[in-house]
């Protein structure tokens, strides 16, 4: 039996008007609009199955990779949006029972370039656990 690699990417984007004003509480008080638009950059995500019990994160454009025993992951993660998104996954969708497997990410873009590279990084990590779990 293969073991298929799970794919997906999401867009980055740029906040032309209006970012913040949909953030509690300046939203609760005054209301919020937002304009944004999609660029060609992306940030990428990629789950495969392990046979070993280990879960291994591997952040190619940080140069940053981890490896952990299979189970939920600790605060001591150096990766902690891909420990949120895994944790979380697992927790919710799963049952807490921990899945071995490595999940590879990259982004077009630096942290901290206002291009919403966090975001946008959650955002293919969770489609790429939707796909790999049948969520």
């Amino acid at each position: 039996m293969s073991n298929p690699i799970i794919r997906s990417r999401a867009p980055l984007r740029l906040g032309l008007a209006g970012g913040g004003t949909d953030v509690s509480p300046y939203c609760d008080v005054y209301g919020g609009a937002i304009l944004n638009i999609t660029i060609d950059k992306y940030a990428y995500a990629s789950i495969s199955a392990r046979q070993e019990d280990k879960v291994v994160f591997n952040s190619i454009d940080l140069h940053t990779a981890e490896e952990f025993d299979v189970g939920l992951i600790s605060d001591g993660s150096k990766l902690a949006l891909h420990r949120g998104v895994y944790n979380r996954i697992i927790q919710q969708y799963n049952d807490g029972k921990p899945v071995a497997l490595t999940l590879n990410t990259h982004v077009d873009a630096p942290m901290g370039s206002g291009l919403g590279s966090s975001s946008a990084l959650v955002v293919a990590m969770v489609a790429a656990f939707s796909e790999f779990m049948s969520i």
